[in-house]
């Protein structure tokens, strides 16, 4: 899309849908639900001080793109009536709270024969559907760039998620599915944003899962059948919902020691609200101590929810996916009796190779007593869910 920003320097909601159209040439937004989000989006970096002029241009600029996309993918949809035909079937998807091999066992699984991640290039470009892409299709490389642009925007982010050294094709987590929604402000895709603030409107349940379904259905129509392996940090929060929308879904959720995962949490969140332009809190045990407010009644809220013991759910301790992630799999596979074959070679290849250690840009290191919060805090929080799943 063109980029020639034509609005004002404090644009409102109408201005902003208009540039996109006039980037795109189209009009047709699809479902008003958006919206709600976006004049909460334009009311908070309007409000913004901080910002310099160019910073809030840069802002407004990012939500213009997504817009733009968003136009297109109502076109598409036009276009191509059989997207809304698409069937997502019997998914993996590894839930669980950030900063507990979410993001490992994702990759291990994506790379096992017959599955298939959302990659960034489709998701940052999903117009037309990228199933349809020839390959070496430009898009890829562009997402390559916009990664490299964002990583050298947060130094030291790649420490801490190496995975995003595979540029455009890094696998991407189920919240940046709902960007074109304004259901999540996905940092990558809203880097000039000042983050934390709750602008965008998860809405109902339904709602949620209605987003993250069509995206799905964008992105797997007119390819081969393949498995969506997903991931997502914050279903466990949602998960009679998440398995009433998709039944035949197969879930795995690692669990970790609340100390180390808040610890790594607070100092990632931490990081992206200073790359962002979020002002430092004043009061950084107050800011550690709200954290740990929400970080405790989402959790509580998931271990009250009976779908936490359904079968679907296959529970595995942090230790034994760091001892040996090739075993987790496997009995995974077991537990939810899907075959084997050609697994287990596909999952020790991508373990075997150095390029995808864990430390092959240093070691992510992070002290929970910068936010002056202590380890004994947390696990008083935190004991039913020590308990139940044997970790701490």
């Amino acid at each position: 899309m063109a980029r020639s920003l034509t609005f004002s320097k404090r644009p409102d909601v109408a201005a902003l849908l208009a540039q996109a159209e006039a980037e795109t040439g189209l009009h047709d937004f699809g479902d008003g639900q958006f919206r709600d989000s976006l004049a909460a989006f334009t009311g908070f970096v309007n409000s913004q001080e901080q910002l310099g002029a160019d910073s809030r241009r840069a802002a407004f600029g990012q939500m213009v793109r997504v817009l733009g996309w968003r136009l297109q993918l109502v076109e598409d949809r036009k276009r191509y009536p059989g997207i809304e035909d698409e069937r997502i079937e019997a998914p993996l998807i590894v839930i669980g709270f950030p900063r507990s091999g979410t993001t490992l066992l994702h990759a291990l699984l994506a790379a096992a024969p017959g599955n298939r991640a959302p990659l960034y290039w489709e998701i940052a470009r999903p117009a037309p559907p990228p199933s349809l892409a020839a390959p070496g299709d430009p898009r890829i490389g562009e997402g390559t760039r916009d990664i490299e642009r964002w990583l050298a925007e947060y130094p030291g982010f790649i420490a801490q998620h190496p995975y995003f050294d595979a540029g455009g094709e890094t696998p991407m987590e189920c919240e940046s599915l709902l960007i074109y929604d304004l259901r999540n402000a996905y940092p990558t895709m809203f880097s000039k944003v000042p983050f934390g603030y709750p602008w965008a409107a998860e809405g109902t349940d339904e709602q949620y899962y209605a987003s993250h379904r069509q995206l799905l259905q964008h992105l797997q129509f007119g390819g081969p059948r393949r498995r969506w392996v997903l991931k997502g940090v914050a279903h466990q929060f949602r998960l009679s919902a998440l398995l009433a929308a998709y039944p035949d879904a197969r879930l795995i959720w690692p669990h970790r020691d609340p100390v180390q995962v808040f610890g790594s949490l607070l100092a990632v969140t931490a990081m992206v609200h200073a790359y962002s332009g979020t002002p430092a809190p004043a009061d950084r045990r107050a800011f550690g101590l709200a954290m740990l407010d929400g970080f405790q009644e989402r959790v509580d809220k998931a271990l009250a929810d009976p779908a936490c013991g359904n079968p679907s759910v296959y529970h595995v301790r942090y230790p034994d996916v760091v001892a040996d992630p090739a075993a987790v799999v496997r009995i995974a596979y077991e537990h939810f009796g899907l075959p084997l074959d050609g697994v287990m070679p596909a999952v020790r290849g991508w373990l075997d190779d150095p390029g995808n250690r864990s430390d092959r840009f240093g070691k992510w290191t992070y002290d929970l007593s910068d936010y002056e919060v202590s380890a004994d805090e947390v696990r008083e929080r935190f004991g039913d869910y020590r308990e139940r799943f044997g970790v701490g």
